[in-house]
């Protein structure tokens, strides 16, 4: 089919995709962000409950976290990949169930090897960040094997596009990680006590999804070879993830780094609100991917899939944006209470940058599902540009925002420019 066609038939088609997906994918977009509520819920009640100080130590974890959560996700990504392939086969139960069983083995041994190397180093992590005790980075490790098992049964889901199922594990971990936090917090826990309260969750939550995918456990082996997951496929996947997530995450660590503890405090309700504008992009991007991996696999045009995951995501991240340019003051008092000042402009900013990194996070899966190397590494580039500006340019919190603002225009921008070109996929396995 000529370009010129592809462009007279992108109109219809992209209204077919949006009947078609608006059930599940609404479903999962409204999963994601009514746990993305009971998350932040979280935050407000450990800062409302916690001394600033102690708030911006769980602050910090929590951003660590994030960092490996995103690292990990590289796990989701490519089961969610492989899975998604396995769904055009002939013999789809016995081919999900293999990558499956593969990727659950792997994940247990080396969770296990990861839980063990961030319990060791966590002594020396603290002091880093200037946390008076490792304690909150030790129960930080607990996570860990629970960031490792999670991603394969919610990258099952996800390729098998189960996105009810999917929403309802997300929902699940985050409603009992705030009932968690709440006894714990009554118990009298601080901030590393308020920490476990994930794993916890977490726990609960794999065993739905296992319940979910007890049919692919118990398939038989395919008739013919397993499909080899390319470690090179996984190796960009994680490149790409780990980029985003120290793009979205390392600047409460900078702050904690260089600022003074009144500073840092007061940094920590600007950072939490400014998360508020990922909630909907994280739902959208789990759509987004394995109904883009499955259109390339078929041999159909995926980018109507895209335009539709960068309305969806944009759109409400520029409204609370606007929200928090005109009333900064009154959110903060109103969620967090008196205790913390008026942020200013630096709320809106922050707003602004994470609307823009939701935007990259879209980017990013279109170019994974796509296997868009180009992409991967311009990212990586862009980010290392980004911690490097701030390791050097950190003498104002607007700073450190305006920075941010830039990485997230940069990331857009490459997106478009590396992406939409070109009619195919190059392959990264080869």
């Amino acid at each position: 089919m000529s370009e010129t066609a592809t462009a007279v038939g992108l109109g219809p088609r992209l209204q077919a995709l949006g009947r078609r997906s608006a059930v599940q994918g609404g479903y999962l977009a409204a999963a994601m962000v009514i746990a993305g509520g009971f998350d932040y819920l979280v935050n407000i009640v450990v800062g409302r409950r916690l001394p600033p100080t102690e708030f911006f130590i769980f602050v910090t974890v929590t951003a660590v976290i994030q960092v490996m959560v995103q690292v990990t996700n590289v796990i989701r990504n490519v089961v969610a990949y492989y899975t998604a392939e396995a769904t055009v086969a002939p013999d789809r139960p016995a081919r999900v169930g293999d990558v499956l069983r593969r990727s659950w083995g792997w994940a247990w041994r080396w969770g296990l090897v990861a839980t063990a190397a961030m319990a060791l180093l966590s002594p020396l992590l603290a002091r880093f960040l200037r946390i008076p005790t490792p304690w909150p980075l030790w129960a930080a490790s607990f996570a860990l094997l629970l960031l490792f098992l999670r991603p394969v049964s919610d990258g099952a889901l996800q390729g098998t596009q189960h996105f009810y199922g999917l929403g309802t594990v997300q929902m699940l971990q985050s409603f009992l990680r705030l009932v968690f936090t709440g006894a714990l917090l009554w118990f009298g826990a601080q901030a590393a006590g308020t920490i476990v309260a994930l794993p916890l969750g977490s726990t609960v939550a794999l065993m739905l999804a296992l319940v979910l995918l007890s049919g692919y456990f118990r398939a038989p082996k395919p008739a013919g070879p397993p499909r080899a997951i390319s470690w090179r496929y996984s190796a960009y996947t994680l490149a790409g993830l780990l980029a985003f997530a120290l793009m979205a995450n390392v600047d409460p660590i900078v702050v904690r780094r260089f600022f003074g503890d009144a500073a840092a405090a007061a940094y920590a309700p600007v950072v939490t609100l400014g998360k508020m504008n990922l909630f909907v992009p994280l739902g959208i991007g789990l759509v987004l991917f394995p109904k883009a991996t499955q259109r390339r696999a078929a041999g159909r045009d995926p980018r109507p899939v895209l335009l539709l995951a960068l309305a969806a995501t944009l759109l409400p991240g520029l409204l609370l944006t606007g929200l928090y340019w005109l009333y900064p003051g009154e959110i903060v008092h109103l969620v967090f209470g008196p205790a913390y000042a008026n942020p200013g402009p630096l709320l809106a900013m922050v707003g602004l940058a994470t609307t823009l990194y939701a935007g990259v996070n879209i980017w990013l899966l279109y170019a994974l599902s796509l296997e868009r190397r180009a992409y991967i590494i311009t990212l990586v580039v862009i980010v290392a540009a980004q911690i490097t500006a701030m390791w050097i340019f950190h003498a104002r919190l607007t700073t450190i925002a305006a920075i941010m603002i830039a990485t997230g225009i940069l990331g857009n921008a490459a997106g478009a420019a590396l992406t939409l070109s070109g009619g195919t996929a190059r392959n990264m396995d080869r």
